[in-house]
């Protein structure tokens, strides 16, 4: 199976059909119907997308003729959708013909950082076939999309005909690789025979030593390789190492432990295991699965396998996202508009309890000069109705407060607790009898367990120079996956709501628990790809001089700082959406 550019699955069936699952669901006509020899190990078998598939709509296949002499083959088609142009296919490469074995057929097909088109062939069961430049079969072969064959090839000056195709040698049947997207590296998984299942690091010009050796050699003449496992029936050994996929996904989704990993299945035991390239070691992953044979990550971060046991099926493995914990905003607070108002959204399907503070004073412990002396919480719905105000926090709740751990250091600071239903709302800040100085408001998540969520935040406040900028902090946590987050800075779409004085042009930075800046953004649109997943989130800003950040963070402590570009100053919003 192999995903298209725009997000659609194709899955190879071995009788010769190509399917499609777009958008989740499986469609009912197949992009094509081949006419293929299926016994044994034949079939369809590969599938692989041009680099430039979204212009000239090319896709290329592997699959066994059906006619005398039996033999494998590549071929291109043309898409027009969700199905091939009638008429399309040109043959890209005719591999050598075949004995009456049917087994050792490869077929995994995938073009390389380099643009080449790499193909997985196996020795037709016949292990002399490995060890010779005479044929194509036990190899790794690479060619140019168009068929030719590129004179850069190892034994192009020394191998007849289309052999020049040869990069690798000595294997025995590699049915899946795979690059490491990013780069050039090249894992070859080869299937054993009674003793071994290697994963091999894909070199130009290599021998795997196939027959003469099985697993890990010393002989200088092969090359080893780099991880192997024992024949059983174990959740560490088992009979056909099969599928393979690296672990860097354009939008991460699993924990960042998983990065630059590798995962590979067993065919016969059932599992999916990784391998860290780093140390040489593999470790359990899943178990229980019939007869997986296939793995990919896809773009949005999920792995998927396929498996070819009850009758064929294509499984997603997500990580739970992390949820939005804790919400903080800090900005100067002045009399009006000028207040701070941290927003939030309750989503689910049970209520959730949040505390809420406001703090002044005690910022003077963190070294923030100008901080407000006696600020007052209140808490609105998204009609405006209030839910709850405090100006001291030991006035109402102060045995709830500090039970929940968030007793402020000092009396006159603010704080609340309620429990919330799936809606809008504001927590404001503003100071006693028109005070002025910079606060903290806080959101925080006392209710993990219940199936709500904070889904959406934001902080408002006036945006001035130095220290006086507005900071909208955020935690992630509970879960163990990364989560997608938006995050958008504005300014001059403000006004449109009745906002005096909006920031010009705001600009915008997103800092990890370190202070280490993982992103910024000034005007939202000047990336590309940047602003096609924010427009595909329905959040592009309506102004061009608004900023906006899209990225997959781990759990963990995040704050995003929108200041004014050249020192201006106004009345800005950050508001931080979980995509996930």
């Amino acid at each position: 199976m192999a995903f298209a550019p725009d997000g659609r699955l194709f899955v190879c069936l071995q009788s010769g059909q190509l399917r499609v699952i777009k958008n989740g669901s499986l469609l009912s006509a197949p992009f094509a119907s081949l006419t293929v020899d299926s016994s044994g190990e034949r079939g369809l078998l590969g599938i692989a997308f041009d680099p430039n598939f979204a212009t000239n709509h090319y896709l290329y296949v592997y699959y066994t003729v059906a006619t005398s002499p039996i033999h494998n083959r590549v071929s291109r088609f043309t898409a027009a959708g969700d199905a091939a142009i009638p008429g399309s296919e040109a043959i890209i490469l005719e591999l050598d013909n075949l004995s009456s074995a049917t087994n050792h057929n490869g077929g995994a097909i995938h073009f390389g950082p380099d643009g080449k088109l790499y193909i997985g062939v196996g020795e037709n069961a016949n292990g002399a076939n490995s060890q010779t430049l005479s044929n194509l079969l036990g190899k790794i072969l690479r060619i140019n999309a168009a068929g030719t064959i590129p004179t850069d090839n190892p034994f192009y000056n020394t191998a007849p005909g289309n052999n020049r195709a040869i990069w690798a040698l000595g294997l025995r049947n590699p049915f899946t690789f795979a690059f490491r997207p990013g780069t050039t590296r090249l894992f070859i998984n080869d299937v054993g025979q009674s003793t071994w299942e290697e994963i091999n690091d894909g070199i130009a010009g290599s021998n795997y030593g196939w027959p003469a050796t099985e697993g890990p050699t010393s002989n200088p003449a092969f090359r080893s390789p780099i991880y192997f496992y024992g024949h059983g029936t174990s959740d560490t050994t088992g009979c056909a190492i099969v599928g393979g996929a690296f672990y860097n996904p354009p939008v991460p989704q699993f924990p960042s432990s998983y990065i630059g990993k590798y995962f590979f299945a067993d065919l016969c035991s059932g599992w999916i295991r990784v391998f860290d390239p780093s140390t040489g070691t593999a470790t359990g992953f899943a178990t229980g699965i019939s007869n997986p044979v296939d793995l990919h990550v896809g773009p949005e971060g999920a792995l998927y396998y396929l498996a070819q046991g009850s009758g064929g099926q294509v499984f997603r493995v997500t990580a739970l996202p992390a949820e939005a914990l804790n919400i903080s905003g800090r900005a100067r607070v002045e009399t009006g508009q000028g207040v701070v108002i941290s927003g939030f959204i309750v989503t689910g399907t049970t209520p959730k309890r949040v505390g809420v503070r406001a703090l002044g004073p005690s910022l003077a412990n963190f070294g923030v000069s100008g901080p407000l002396a006696d600020p007052i919480l209140q808490l609105n719905r998204g009609d405006g109705s209030l839910v709850m105000v405090n100006d001291n926090w030991k006035n109402t709740q102060q045995a709830q407060i500090t039970e929940a751990g968030l007793a402020p250091s000092n009396d006159r600071e603010a704080a609340l607790i309620a429990t919330l239903p799936a809606g809008n709302y504001t927590a404001i800040v503003s100071g006693k009898n028109g005070g002025t100085g910079v606060t903290l408001a806080e959101v925080y998540d006392l209710d993990q367990a219940a199936d709500s969520r904070l889904a959406n935040i934001s902080t408002r406040a006036p945006i001035g120079t130095g220290s006086n900028v507005l900071i909208g902090g955020f935690i992630t946590g509970s879960k163990i996956g990364a989560t997608r987050v938006a995050i958008r800075a504005l300014g001059p779409s403000l006004q449109q709501f009745g906002i005096a004085n909006p920031l010009p042009d705001p600009r915008l930075e997103l800092h990890d628990a370190n202070g280490a800046l993982l992103a910024s953004n000034d005007n939202w649109q000047s990336d590309a790809g940047q602003a096609a997943l924010i427009s595909s989130y329905g959040l592009a800003p309506p102004n061009n001089l608004e900023s906006a950040i899209a990225i997959s963070l781990a759990p963990g402590r995040y704050t995003a700082i929108a200041t004014g570009k050249n020192n201006q100053t106004g009345i800005g919003l950050i508001e931080i959406y979980d995509e996930q």
